[in-house]
């Protein structure tokens, strides 16, 4: 459980700062924030940037996401083993504290983006931002729906 919980949790923050977009016919950018250079006009070392700090926080997401699967699965086993609950509950609180600081980072790597652009930039960023958020409630909406419908 608490790994689809950190999983829901990174797909959030990579969607949020790094700005994945949901994909229609009309949009074909898989949704990076780089991958807007034209709409944002943004210069060949504003591209080069962002792709660094995306890149280096996917590739702590990554790291931290192994770290919490070994953290999982030493908890189950301490689970079905009947471990002592105190050891329980410092395990359950590694992990949570690895998903803050995934969230932490998150934060870091957005406001490292948000350097990177001049206002004008940063505000037609935060529409596209806005258009994603609005895009992806209605596909979860969608999704639910066909859910509700299914059973």
């Amino acid at each position: 459980m608490k790994k689809v919980i950190l999983i829901s949790m990174v797909a959030t923050i990579c969607l949020s700062f790094a700005g994945i977009s949901v994909y229609s016919a009309e949009n074909t950018n898989s949704g990076f924030i780089y991958e807007y250079k034209k709409e944002l006009n943004l210069t060949d070392k504003q591209e080069q940037n962002l792709k660094d700090i995306l890149v280096k926080f996917q590739s702590y997401v990554a790291d931290k996401q192994k770290e919490i699967g070994g953290l999982q699965a030493e908890l189950s086993k301490m689970i079905a083993e009947s471990v002592d609950l105190n050891k329980i509950k410092a395990k359950i609180n590694d992990i949570t504290n690895i998903q803050a600081e995934v969230n932490y980072e998150g934060v870091v790597s957005s406001r490292a983006i948000e350097t990177e652009l001049t206002g004008t930039q940063l505000s037609k960023w935060r529409s596209i931002q806005a258009e994603f958020a609005k895009n992806l409630q209605q596909a979860q909406k969608a999704a639910s729906e066909t859910k509700d419908i299914k059973k």
